[in-house]
């Protein structure tokens, strides 16, 4: 990136993977950029806990046919890979209704292509990125996908397959047996009868990547402000104004990035946004021999992630109202679900339990572009289980949209007001 310009001012409001992102691009194309985090420290949320996959190959919305059956069958199972606290299915009945519709073949094969395409830049803007040596650490061994079933390692491959045919991912191996599994990995378990490999994938520290890109726009001249939480938005017409805990900002565009607090921000301006917090949880494993690939539990919804010294596992999905408070039976799922198809590590030996809000939409679609009646306000958000994945990419849509009008990609299927 070059020296800091003086370009328009732009006010990014969040400090996660995605609005770091959105904050460096903006930087890069000249913008004077300000990003204000309400927490004290950059990265909170769903950014620095998560498994780390950049995978553009599995950017399919959560709303696909037959996940409703499904939630509805393990609702009144605690340790379910997809949980909904009943108490709160009251307060979701907007939410619902909208997944389902979403969850229609037409409508997910919609989303599937419009996923797509804002996929098919990840690896370009995560190379960028690496110019300037943000991300460097990144892994490209590609990933393991481990199956009890060969029944359900096929449907999974030809899923996979037709990403590739997009352009999005490599196409995948041939389909291993459970022996040719453990031949690569050798801490899959007797379990694991059917796999394959999808190579070139690439996974990364999150919370390495996060402190990467804040040190890099810090560098640039970007001012980052932390515990600097958003009270009220003001649109001025040629300005936003933004009244916070860290004082009054202005802005020619602001850029909502706060994650799963963007639902609120959005309602200052008028606009309700179905954005729930789906959290996420994971921990650190130490095994005997570290796998040389990201390996993809598919059966208990669970990743695998060597990262350093330890190996990351993250999955599971809880909606019930909160952002963080911790559910320690959702850990206990976790571990039952690896219970037997991991060898050479002790489950009960694990350390960095965590959980992270991730930012669900209904139709499984981020939502990126303005606000409806306010254009100088762009949102950021809504990435679900892909912030990761996504966020360079859309970083770089909304600084080509801001700076040059353009944002490269069609947008329309992620529009704020798409809901109505």
């Amino acid at each position: 990136m070059g020296a800091p310009g003086h370009g328009d001012p732009v006010v990014v409001v969040g400090a996660g993977i995605v609005g770091l992102s959105c904050a460096w691009f903006l930087r890069a194309a000249g913008a004077e950029v300000t990003v204000l985090e309400a927490g004290d420290r950059v990265g909170g949320g769903a950014s620095r806990g998560n498994a780390g996959a950049i995978c553009p190959s599995l950017t399919e919305p959560l709303a696909a046919p037959g996940m409703i059956r499904r939630a509805l069958a393990d609702m009144r199972r605690p340790d379910a890979a997809l949980h909904v606290d009943p108490r709160y299915v009251p307060r979701m009945a907007s939410f619902l209704a909208r997944f389902t519709a979403a969850a229609s073949p037409e409508a997910y094969a919609r989303g599937s292509r419009a996923l797509a395409g804002l996929a098919s830049g990840v690896i370009g803007a995560y190379e960028e990125l690496a110019t300037e040596g943000i991300g460097t650490h990144v892994r490209r061994d590609g990933y393991v996908f481990a199956h009890r079933d060969a029944s359900a390692a096929a449907e999974e491959h030809r899923m996979i397959a037709r990403m590739a045919e997009f352009g999005v991912c490599a196409r995948p191996s041939e389909i291993f047996d459970g022996d040719g599994l453990r031949a690569l990995e050798p801490l899959l378990s007797t379990a694991i009868r059917a796999g394959f490999v999808l190579p070139e994938e690439r996974w990364i520290d999150p919370s390495r990547l996060v402190d990467d890109l804040d040190r890099a726009i810090r560098d640039a001249g970007v001012r980052v402000i932390e515990g600097a939480g958003v009270d009220a938005m003001h649109d001025l017409g040629d300005e936003i104004e933004l009244e916070s805990t860290g004082g009054r900002f202005h802005g020619s565009n602001v850029v909502l990035a706060a994650g799963a607090w963007t639902r609120a921000l959005c309602a200052g301006l008028g606009l309700r946004v179905p954005l729930l917090p789906g959290k996420g949880y994971s921990f650190a494993l130490r095994p005997a021999r570290m796998p040389s690939h990201a390996v993809f539990f598919s059966d208990a919804h669970v990743v695998a992630s060597p990262m350093g010294a330890r190996l990351r596992i993250a999955g599971t999905m809880e909606f019930d109202g909160t952002m963080d408070r911790f559910n320690r039976r959702r850990i206990d799922a976790i571990v039952r679900g690896l219970d037997d198809v991991l060898t050479g590590v002790d489950v009960a030996d694990r350390t960095e339990e965590w959980v992270g809000p991730r930012p669900m939409t209904p139709d499984g679609l981020p939502l990126i572009g303005a606000v409806p009646g306010h254009p100088r306000v762009l949102v950021a958000s809504g990435h679900n289980m892909f912030g990761v994945t996504l966020g360079p990419a859309t970083g770089r849509a909304i600084a080509g949209s801001i700076v040059r009008g353009e944002p490269g990609i069609d947008l329309a299927p992620f529009a704020p007001g798409r809901f109505g």
